[in-house]
């Protein structure tokens, strides 16, 4: 693996941790920073798999137009992910600001969207269970 993708499976791993950490504390207060990690850890998880084949993107939180795609060029595979992927973008930036409401059911099933998205890339990647990338 090339050490650009492995910089961003690093953030993406740090993410991940992060929002399970923050998910089991069950808290109304940061239910939308469970999400937005969730999310970010997914974005970052796709970037990693996109770095590795060597696939250019734009700066983007996007995940189910702008990553998906390009992903889906290397490996169709990859559309059984869009319903998860769908699901997470609006926590990259709608729900991170005064108005919406996120809620700390809506943060558990952003958990397991991040999780299903992990696993399903690490798997492409070749990374199993017990490495752990931290």
């Amino acid at each position: 693996m090339n050490a650009e993708a492995k910089a961003w499976l690093l953030k993406a791993e740090g993410d991940y941790i992060g929002a399970s950490a923050l998910a089991a504390n069950r808290s109304r207060k940061i239910a939308h920073l469970t999400s937005f990690a969730a999310q970010q850890s997914s974005e970052k998880y796709l970037k990693a798999y996109l770095v590795e084949h060597n696939i250019s993107f734009p700066k983007t939180h996007d995940l189910a137009k702008e990553l998906l795609p390009r992903c889906l060029n290397v490996d169709e595979s990859f559309s059984v992910l869009e319903p998860y992927l769908e699901f997470l973008d609006p926590y990259a930036v709608q729900f991170r600001y005064p108005g919406d409401i996120v809620t700390p059911a809506e943060a558990r099933e952003a958990l397991k969207a991040a999780t299903t998205v992990r696993k399903f890339v690490r798997q492409k990647l070749g990374l199993n269970r017990q490495q752990r990338m931290l």
